[in-house]
């Protein structure tokens, strides 16, 4: 976190928590204009001037819960894909997109707070969610994914057609999952819903596309003799 929040980082664990759960809750009930200090305050058992001793001013406090949020997220996530043991190729990247929706519904406040800040920011903050979001795409670019995700040894290429590669498997299967992942973004940006209550439709549409990736889009016909 910045040096700017160096006072706030020094106060004991317990106190941080209340402060950041309260701000969180208030931010997603109310948004980021109608959100009011004075409730955070309240419910936080700190004065106001203490408040904006730690983080100056509001803007400043969405930024910090909403960087909290995000951080938190990531190294959850990271931790839950350690523990994806599948070895088939597809199997696997189903599984990644399951263990995320779990980490997801475990933290719901930093999972709804996060997205909405970064897919419909604020007017104050939208430079920096912009920032925010462009730092995330460069942490998470193409060689995290192919080192932690999409892992090209477990393709079997004994089973690929001599015409296709284990490379196009890969960059077919990240082109999908960055389409589902975009799909759905869009679908945010236009109009807010609970990404959590979408989870089983985004891993049915992966299962959809991998099947057909696997098995072709046209029926099998019977060769008779």
């Amino acid at each position: 976190m910045s040096p700017l929040y160096s006072s706030f980082e020094k106060q004991p664990e317990e106190k941080k928590q209340t402060i950041i759960r309260v701000a969180m809750e208030e931010f997603m009930k109310n948004g980021y204009d109608r959100a009011s200090t004075d409730v955070i305050t309240s419910r936080a058992g700190i004065s106001k001037g203490l408040l904006f001793h730690y983080f100056k001013n509001k803007k400043n406090l969405y930024l910090y819960v909403v960087t909290y949020a995000k951080n938190l997220l990531a190294e959850k996530v990271m931790e839950a894909l350690q523990s994806v043991s599948a070895t088939d190729f597809f199997t696997r990247v189903k599984e990644i997109a399951l263990a995320k929706q779990r980490v997801l519904a475990q933290y719901p406040y930093e999972a709804k707070l996060a997205v909405s800040a970064m897919l419909t920011p604020p007017a104050a903050v939208k430079k920096e969610m912009e920032e925010l979001l462009k730092q995330h795409y460069e942490t998470y670019e193409e060689a995290f994914m192919l080192e932690h995700i999409f892992l090209k040894q477990l393709i079997p290429t004994e089973k690929l057609r001599d015409d296709v590669s284990a490379d196009t498997v890969l960059e077919m299967t990240m082109a999908i999952v960055d389409h589902v992942s975009q799909k759905y973004q869009k679908r945010y940006q236009r109009k807010p819903f609970d990404f959590l209550l979408h989870s089983d439709n985004i891993v049915k549409e992966l299962d959809d596309y991998f099947r057909i990736m696997q098995y072709g889009i046209y029926k099998t016909e019977d060769k008779k003799g």
